[in-house]
């Protein structure tokens, strides 16, 4: 049983990297990381979100997220403000250049989805997504 759950965390940690390292191979032209293309996602759903809340929503730490919002920033991707409410707050802003770049994340995403999932049913994809989303809402528990 030990060894399963080994190789089943061992998968995982495969799989997370194999994707970002994918996603730099084709957002590199943009000027995106593979690891950055969660935060453009994320800051383009939820403009103004402080940087405490970004951490929080990507489960990263905030010195993480304060050295990839400078990369972003200097790269024209974000600005940052002092929010008028809570001078201690950093909100987030996506520019017009990152909102030209969320598509080519979206589709980055989907292709990545597609090309795991190739072969598989719809059934045995749904299987695979409630299974990780149970997996994900016991890892978030555990924080």
């Amino acid at each position: 049983m030990a060894e399963t759950k080994s190789s089943l965390m061992h998968n995982i940690g495969l799989i997370s990297r194999c994707a970002t390292l994918y996603r730099d191979a084709r957002l590199e032209h943009l000027g995106i990381s593979g690891y950055q293309a969660s935060y453009v996602s994320q800051i383009c759903r939820c403009p103004g979100i402080s940087q405490d809340q970004l951490a929080q929503k990507l489960h990263v730490n905030r010195s993480s997220v304060t050295r990839q919002l400078a990369m972003l920033e200097e790269n024209g991707f974000i600005v940052r403000r002092r929010s008028e409410n809570d001078r201690r707050l950093l909100q987030v802003y996506p520019t017009e250049k990152m909102e030209q770049a969320l598509p080519v994340v979206r589709a980055c995403f989907r292709s990545w989805r597609d090309s795991l999932t190739e072969g598989m049913s719809e059934e045995e994809i749904n299987t695979l997504e409630q299974l990780l989303a149970r997996l994900a809402e016991r890892a978030e528990g555990l924080q």
